[in-house]
């Protein structure tokens, strides 16, 4: 009996190093389910990619039609809303810009910018006329021309009394900066602006005595509407000048001055 029992004990204590394996119908039915998981994933995957394939593409947003140039005409400064044009623009205006494109606005507004420039200078060099203002000594020895001498017409027949080798002094002193203007951008050499359509008023500065240095975009602003609406005025003032000096009694306001 003794020996029966200490047969049992041993082979309860071996049975306890032994490795538990799991019954066959338990490792069947783990894999089964794992492979049907798999297979339920990629049918809900499929199904998925089914659906983007048969939804429809997304409609492209319209694309805005290119702005007319009348139309970006409005957007510039001294136009609508400004005193100086009674809130309008000139139905002439339209006609003209119509005639183009946005870029030929930014080219005529450039335009605009310089001859009002030219202008306001040609003003001030009028005023010294009137004034008597005059540089000293000779302006050209060879031709016998001194600046009293020119200083004593008006500034039509002055201009004209010019010789020719000073005349062509002064277009070919514009000439470059005009070429400048159109061929530069920020200091580099950029092609034509013009046919490029790239003419864009202030494309260089030219700011040396740093007026605009740290002003803010509300002040920038005002001060080119300012150099506008100054500029114009001058191109109508130099006319009038012109006109009082050429056509005897046509500027009532200038016949006591010419």
């Amino acid at each position: 009996m003794k020996a029966v029992l200490l047969a049992l004990a041993l082979l309860g204590s071996a049975s306890a190093f032994s490795p538990v394996v799991a019954p066959r119908a338990v490792r069947y039915s783990s894999r089964v389910f794992a492979e049907e998981g798999t297979e339920a994933a990629g049918e809900a995957v499929a199904a998925e990619v089914a659906e983007e394939e048969a939804a429809p593409a997304p409609t492209p947003a319209p694309v805005p039609p290119p702005m007319t140039a009348s139309a970006y005409m409005e957007t510039l400064y001294g136009g609508l809303g400004n005193p100086e044009t009674g809130g309008k623009i000139p139905p002439m205006a339209y006609k003209v810009v119509d005639l183009g494109t946005p870029a030929t606005v930014d080219f005529m507004r450039a335009a605009e910018l310089k001859h009002g420039r030219i202008a306001m200078m040609g003003t001030l060099g009028w005023a010294f006329n009137l004034l008597n203002i005059h540089f000293p000594g000779m302006l050209s020895s060879s031709e016998g021309i001194s600046f009293a001498s020119l200083d004593a017409m008006n500034p039509v027949d002055a201009f004209f009394g010019l010789p020719a080798s000073g005349l062509g002094q002064i277009f070919a002193f514009c000439a470059i900066f005009e070429f400048y203007e159109m061929t530069h951008k920020d200091g580099k050499y950029v092609g034509n602006n013009v046919l490029m359509g790239q003419m864009v008023p202030n494309v260089n500065k030219w700011d040396i005595l740093g007026f605009t240095e740290g002003k803010s975009e509300e002040d920038l602003a005002e001060i080119k509407l300012k150099e506008l609406k100054n500029g114009r005025l001058a191109m109508i003032g130099v006319l009038g000048f012109v006109a009082a000096a050429t056509i005897p009694n046509s500027v009532p306001m200038l016949i006591p001055f010419f």
